[in-house]
């Protein structure tokens, strides 16, 4: 996806525009209901985004991250927190990635209009009592 576009034959054109319209899917049905996240970055530049239902495999983050040149995959559970706030949560402490970076990227890739944030399990959400925490992963 960080390729001009210019550059791209038609058949990656193609599947570059089912990777937008998948992506976009993924991210309106995050607003709803929770789905897992893995965002492949380089610094605080963002490279790739990915958003399902199910958990990802390694294998699969370890080729997407090696195809796009990343050195960092941040993984967790996003969801909608009304209207276009969209929280990524993460175990630990939260990525280095600016929120204008992830902004721009989504807008860029989807030319969906959302306000993304991140949070970290070591940090209570606005909804958590005090001294409470929400952990990034559905508990089984």
């Amino acid at each position: 996806m960080a390729r001009n576009e210019d550059e791209l034959t038609e058949e990656e054109l193609d599947a570059l525009e089912d990777e937008r319209g998948d992506l976009k899917t993924a991210l309106t049905q995050a607003r709803k209901k929770p789905r897992y996240f893995a965002i492949i970055v380089k610094g605080p530049e963002v490279l790739s985004l990915m958003v399902q239902k199910k958990p990802f495999r390694d294998s699969a983050l370890r080729s997407e991250r090696r195809e796009e040149g990343g050195k960092e995959v941040v993984e967790g559970v996003c969801q909608g927190e009304g209207g276009t706030s969209l929280v990524f949560k993460v175990e630990g402490k939260t990525p280095k990635v600016k929120k204008a970076s992830l902004r721009k990227f989504i807008s860029d890739e989807t030319g969906l209009m959302l306000k993304p944030r991140f949070a970290s399990d070591a940090e209570p959400t606005p909804s958590a009592k005090p001294g409470q925490t929400k952990s990034a992963k559905p508990k089984a």
